[in-house]
């Protein structure tokens, strides 16, 4: 399983006011909600590869498939009309509700400690929610991954190439804390190994005209035995 070599990448920054702004991620969230749905609900029809991987991800994995950090909707809807039955969770109550209306049903609640019985999903989604927990927590949502997923399962996630974390006090125009872990895809891989997930997929996605960053992909699955 090849692993393409990387580029420069962004570099993030560090601060002392970094533990409040994890914790006001949420309240984040809350306020951006409509509109980010307004930003990106049609996001993947400008996005070929994601498409093509989500679609075939829809192909490979059996129901029930949980979406985290779902936000509106917009990446398990695109799953859902592919047939799977697919249901969302997320830290903001406001992405929730937005949620319901595109997903099977949508919950609130934190990735870190998943609301599902050991062994219960298909496949599960974590589009660019990965990097909202920080990059020591990242092997233990892995391994709570590997907790729901039935063998065989899947997971398929994406998130922004860089090193350390970013830190912005505006997101989407709104004056609310913002911050993120970039990742490398050597650092994504060894940890899904770690996790006893094996890695189907870990690939590089050069930025599409709209984005500003280098996309990483990784598709592992929980061993059948």
């Amino acid at each position: 399983m090849p692993v393409r070599n990387r580029r420069e990448s962004v570099t993030g920054v560090t601060g002392s006011h970094n533990d409040a702004t994890w914790e006001q991620l949420g309240s984040s969230y809350e306020t951006v909600a409509r509109k980010y749905e307004a930003t990106f609900v049609n996001e993947l029809a400008d996005k070929p590869r994601d498409s093509e991987l989500l679609s075939r991800f829809a192909d490979a994995v059996s129901d029930p498939i949980l979406e985290v950090g779902c936000g509106p909707g917009q990446v398990g809807s695109f799953v859902r009309e592919r047939g799977r039955a697919v249901c969302g969770l997320d830290l903001s109550s406001e992405m929730v509700k937005l949620a319901r209306a595109r997903l099977d049903g949508a919950v609130l609640g934190d990735l870190r400690c998943l609301p599902v019985a050991a062994g219960s999903l298909g496949g599960l989604l974590a589009f660019y929610c990965f990097i909202h927990v920080r990059r020591h927590e990242l092997p233990e949502v892995l391994q709570e991954v590997h907790r729901v997923l039935r063998p065989g399962g899947r997971v398929l996630f994406t998130v922004h190439e860089g090193e350390g974390e970013i830190t912005r006090d505006q997101f989407l125009e709104e004056a609310v804390p913002f911050i993120a872990t970039l990742y490398v895809l050597d650092e994504l891989v060894a940890m899904c190994r770690d996790a006893d997930l094996v890695v189907a997929l870990a690939e590089r996605r050069e930025p599409y005209p709209s984005e500003t960053t280098v996309r990483l992909f990784v598709e592992a699955l929980r061993p059948e035995s």
